[in-house]
């Protein structure tokens, strides 16, 4: 099919093909990114195909257009989803074809008009500029321009004759700031026919719409408005009281001063009311208060006002005024002028509230000290004061204080004493009243600083405000001790109390702990009491927890002495405290409770205590236990009838402490260390304690009655167990149940009479009830991974059951994530990890998601003394060794070609479906094993690709030609039988012997005997079939043909090999696709291989579950 650009089909007619229900729901899958792909159209035959993903999967619609009068109209329709009359993927495709048909219309046009476009924005530059409105002129550009002033007018309020002269009113409005004598008004003026200046009718208020006909130059005429309008943004200007005047005065904004520089440059006019008055605008100025002596020796104080290159003293007469809080006006005398100035600096209220009334001060000569000692402090901080006679010295300036009341109370309660204090500042300056005292910005700041670096040193905490503070309880120690006296050493600090200041005295002796332990309720719990001695006192520590909990550094005693709760005993009993509590679902302040899994805990408790009273029996359990790791003692049962390897005399030996003090825990050790045969091992020592009364007497009491060991197998691995126990345990009794049980007798009956029940996880589930009614010796686990899962029957039905032994068999506790592990010690040590969410809350996710290596070394304490694990490398020194090579097969290219066709077809549907992984989750991982597949084989897709030969099995024939002809035998595993069964027939085809296993295989024992004991070179074994329970080490080359999104299932299928037993060294051969999802898999086993390490094996990294983003990585 060409793919030409498709046409656009009048939306009304497909309406009417369809009718409204499909075409609404085929818009709203067209409005859904990549819901449409493939949209191609074949202007030939007029068809329009695509491909439309909904729910899940992929439609193949088709339309038929046929030329109408008006263009292309739809004809017909057809879809794979058979329902072409009322299907909505049709709509889907007309409507996205119309998208990209309007896209590809606006492309060409894009493309024609570009070169235009730029040549035209170009041209702009060059043209002339038509003229601007404000070049323009008001009125009638026949008449004459008339030039506009501002006229300047400074009015006196005892001036009345003035008033009535210039003001419509007849009298100077009220000042809205400060009383003042002086006002500055300024107003619009234009020049007439006859060259004087008039008012021209013009008024503030309507000076931007009405001009009375003068022909005003624009530009003028809008500094007028603007100026009108910037004295506006003052609220408190109100134009109603005189429409002439605006007074500067009260001209808040200080764009007063480019704005009057603008005038000048517009030619705007500034002038007085008479011909000899002129207006002078100075550049910044500024004032300052100066004193000197008369002859008669009184002390003169008055301003002078720096503007314009003059020192102009002021007196009670001069006609001077100050604009908003930013500039000076003051009329001079010689020349007349009317002076105003922008100030250096924003003025002060009271330096406005000074320099409006611009007094002169005199002070007689006889109250001269007065003065020195009252005002002249004041006044020098708030205006600055300069001596201008060298007969005049100021005293020095005495610097300003924080004075610092202190206010004790003290409260007597049945508890004792309870003192408080509260502590209030303020900033003094001596010899000024607080309610008339200047501020120095300056010195006040250093005065707060010296202060606030006080108080971060003492008490923690800054307070940078010298806000009021209350103190009480523990609080009062620091503040009395430490913080009262570091503010009275200061210098600048002036401290006053009021009230008895308490004393508190220090306890310096080191702090013990004693414990005091009560027998539960519950045998396998014991309760807590924890007391704190101190010298001759003794403090519950719950006290402790509560003080510490509120942040409190020092605890206070009831007799106020006190001692430091900064001191490592502490908080790593808190840490310890509030870990039990967590974990037993407890509240901060209940009585610790411990169970007897506890143990790491309990162990670190009595490290830091001096002694344990009480409960000898329980505590003496625990002590036992803390020798488990140590091995113990036991002898290995002479009725074995195997020499085990001193490792395995260790495990055992765990597993037999483990029993005795009925305990249960996980024996992981790496998959070949021979699990099986510790653990029969320790059915035997069972039987030993048993047989001899005083070896009995001492274990529990749930483990002194006899009775058979529940072993619960996958069915591949019960006939290994069956085997192995009759080896090597003959005098041990064995049964295996193989099919389910009618009712509990006949369980009942099976018990008496045997020692070991083997049976299956199937059968345990199916049969539940009947095996939670049966107590058993102990419950052993193989292959424990089977019960990972806490909502499974199995699982559940494993915590039911009757025995206070379970012991967990694998090589792989973890497969995925912590919750993994977790749910194996809920069986196997149920009161270790009391909750499942708060073990996901303080273990799980703080070491999977942020890598917390602290709780990483905390969790492996505490599971310590219920989990042994070894690995092959650390104990089997003779093992041979093993070599790992990843073998990279470049697909052909047909095969690649059909590999990327479907990863492109399969990504648009998993990356539209993984926004909603939970519900599409069944769905996403079918496209994934349908890439898995095609990476491997085309056939194992299509069978209709059968003559495209698969790129791996010619690599592996490649590898199996060199293997099979020095005389090696191999197994080959995969986790697809049909891939299987494809190797298989070419195997058949070329010659060579094979034995072949998978789930389906029924003769399971003869199977493995038959590759064993026969000559076939070859094993296929499906990799969950024959993953784990085989010992196969008459292979000595291991082929994986497609890798497994679990590392550990892959590693357990090596160790079918690579075992106690091998003499050869074994090599392993991942065979990967080149550039498929097979590369990306092998990425995530690398991230949860790291995490497996991390709990397991101490090494670094971590990983999580397969999330979205993952599923996202698989396809990039």
């Amino acid at each position: 099919m060409t793919n030409a650009v498709p046409p656009t089909i009048d939306a009304r007619h497909l309406l009417a093909f369809l009718g409204n229900v499909p075409f609404f729901h085929g818009k709203k899958l067209a409005d859904e990114a990549n819901a449409v792909v493939d949209v191609e159209f074949d202007e030939s035959s007029g068809q329009i195909e695509g491909t439309v993903f909904a729910g899940g999967e992929d439609f193949s619609p088709m339309v038929q257009l046929r030329r109408g009068a008006a263009g292309w109209e739809i004809d017909s329709g057809e879809c794979s989803c058979d329902t072409p009359g009322i299907c909505p993927h049709i709509a889907a495709l007309v409507l996205t074809s119309n998208k990209l048909s309007g896209l590809a219309k606006v492309a060409t046009k894009m493309e024609e008009k570009v070169v235009t476009t730029w040549s035209k924005q170009a041209d702009t530059w060059y043209a002339e500029r038509e003229p601007r409105p404000s070049d323009g002129l008001v009125g009638s550009p026949n008449d004459p321009v008339v030039p506009m002033a501002l006229q300047f007018l400074l009015f006196d309020a005892k001036n009345t004759t003035q008033q009535q002269q210039w003001m419509p009113t007849g009298k100077l409005p009220h000042a809205t700031h400060r009383n003042r004598r002086f006002r500055l008004g300024v107003r619009p003026m234009v020049r007439n026919s006859e060259g004087r200046w008039v008012r021209g009718q013009l008024r503030w208020t309507t000076i931007g719409f009405k001009t009375f006909g003068w022909n005003l130059l624009r530009a003028q005429h809008h500094w007028f408005c603007r100026f009108a309008a910037m004295a506006r943004s003052n609220t408190q200007t109100n134009f109603k009281t005189d429409e002439d005047w605006l007074f500067l005065d009260e001209y808040s904004s200080n764009l007063l001063w480019p704005l009057l520089d603008e005038a000048h440059e517009l030619g705007i006019e500034l002038i007085g009311t008479r011909n000899d008055l002129s207006v002078l605008v100075g550049g910044q100025s500024w004032t300052e208060m100066v004193a000197d002596l008369d002859d008669e020796d009184n002390l003169q104080v008055h301003g002078i006002l720096h503007a314009a290159g003059h020192d102009l003293t002021l007196e009670d007469y001069s006609p001077a005024g100050t604009i908003g809080d930013h500039g000076f006006y003051v009329q001079l005398e010689d020349p007349e002028q009317i002076l105003i100035a922008p100030s250096l600096d924003r003025l002060s209220d009271k330096q406005l509230n000074w320099y409006d009334s611009h007094q002169r001060l005199q002070i007689p000569a006889a109250d001269h000290q007065l003065f020195f000692d009252t005002e002249y402090p004041r006044m020098a901080r708030t205006f600055g004061v300069r001596s201008i006679s060298e007969a005049l010295v100021f005293p020095e300036l005495k610097p300003p204080f924080v004075r610092a009341k202190v206010d004790y109370k003290v409260e007597q309660t049945e508890e004792g004493s309870k003192e408080s204090a509260t502590l209030d500042f303020s900033i003094s300056y001596p010899g000024v009243d607080d309610e008339h005292k200047p501020h120095d910005a300056e010195a006040e700041g250093f005065l707060r600083a010296a202060v606030n670096e006080v108080f971060e040193q003492v008490m923690g905490v800054g307070n940078p405000d010298l806000s009021p503070k209350f103190y009480s309880g523990e609080q009062m120690i620091a503040f009395v001790s430490d913080l009262v006296p570091a503010l009275g050493a200061l210098k600048t600090v002036k401290l006053e109390e009021t009230g008895p200041r308490p004393v508190y005295r220090q306890l310096r002796e080191l702090p013990k702990l004693k414990i005091n332990a009560v027998d539960h309720e519950r045998n396998d719990w014991l309760d807590l009491g924890l007391l704190i001695s101190v010298g001759s006192h003794e403090v519950p520590f719950a006290d402790i927890v509560k003080a510490m909990t509120n942040g409190a550094m020092k605890l206070k005693l009831p007799d106020n002495s006190w001692f430091s709760l900064d001191q490592p005993i502490f908080a790593n009993l808190k840490a310890l405290v509030d870990e039990a509590q967590a974990l037993n679902d407890k509240p901060k302040d209940a009585d610790l409770k411990l169970s007897v899994f506890q143990i790491s805990l309990f162990e670190e408790l009595d490290e830091l205590a001096e002694g344990i009273d009480g409960a000898d029996l329980f505590i003496g359990r625990m002590r036992s236990l803390l020798r488990v790791a140590e091995g113990g003692q036991a002898s290995v049962p002479d009725t074995l009838q195997a020499t085990l390897r001193p490792y395995q005399v260790d495990g055992f030996r765990w597993l037999a402490r483990l029993f005795q003090g009925g305990f249960g825990g996980i024996l992981a050790d790496d998959m070949g260390l021979g699990k099986t045969l510790q653990t029969i091992a320790l059915v035997l020592h069972a039987h030993q304690l048993w047989e001899d009364p005083e070896a009995c007497a001492e274990l529990p009491p749930a483990q002194r009655v006899r009775a058979p060991f529940l072993v619960v197998a996958p069915s591949s691995v019960v006939s290994n167990w069956e085997m192995e126990v009759r080896r090597f345990a003959p005098s041990l009794r064995v049964i295996s149940i193989d099919s389910t049980l009618g009712d509990a007798r006949q369980l009942r009956e099976l018990a008496e009479g045997y020692d070991v029940v083997l049976t299956t996880y199937t059968l345990l589930r199916l049969n539940d009830e009947i095996y939670e009614s049966q107590r058993f010796a102990g419950l052993i686990l193989d292959e424990a991974q089977f019960v990972k899962n806490r909502s499974t029957k199995a699982h559940r039905t494993a915590v039911n059951l009757q025995t206070s032994f379970k012991l967990a068999v694998t090589g792989t506790p973890m497969e995925n994530n912590l919750s993994e592990l977790g749910a194996l010690l809920s069986l196997t040590s149920p009161s270790l990890f009391m909750n499942v969410s708060r073990f996901n809350r303080q273990f799980a996710r703080p070491i999977e998601v942020l890598g917390d290596k602290d709780t990483l070394a905390l969790l492996q304490r505490r599971v310590k003394p219920f989990m042994l694990r070894r690995t092959k490398e650390s104990v089997v020194l003779d093992l041979p060794a093993k070599q790992e090579q990843q073998v990279l097969v470049r697909l052909s290219d047909e095969h690649q070609h059909i590999y990327d066709t479907h990863l492109n077809r399969e990504r648009q549907k998993i990356l539209h479906l993984v926004e909603d992984l939970d519900k599409n989750r069944f769905t996403i991982f079918q496209s994934l094993t349908h890439l898995r597949m095609l990476a491997l084989e085309p056939s194992l897709v299509d069978p209709e690709l059968a003559e495209v030969p698969g790129s791996k099995l010619e690599a592996l024939f490649d590898q199996l030609d060199d293997v099979l002809n020095e005389g090696h035998r191999a197994l080959v595993f995969s986790q697809f039988t049909s891939y299987l069964k494809v190797l298989a027939g070419k195997l058949t085809a070329r010659g060579i012997k094979f034995v072949y296993l998978d789930g389906s295989t029924r003769n399971r024992a003869e199977v493995i005997e038959q590759f064993k004991e026969g000559e076939a070179p070859l094993f296929l074994i499906s990799l969950k079939a024959g993953g784990f329970g085989l010992n196969l080490t008459e292979a000595d080359y291991c082929f994986l043909l497609d890798p497994w999104w679990n590392p550990a299932v892959e590693a357990q299928a090596i160790d079918r090999t690579h075992r106690i037993g091998q003499t050869r060294q074994v090599m392993v051969y991942r065979m990967i696709s080149k550039e498929t999802i097979e590369e990306k898999v092998v990425a995530l086993q690398d991230s949860k291989r790291k995490l497996i390490n991390t709990v397991m094996d101490e090494a670094d990294g971590f990983s999580k579950a397969l999330t979205a983003q993952d599923i996202r990585g698989l396809l990039e």
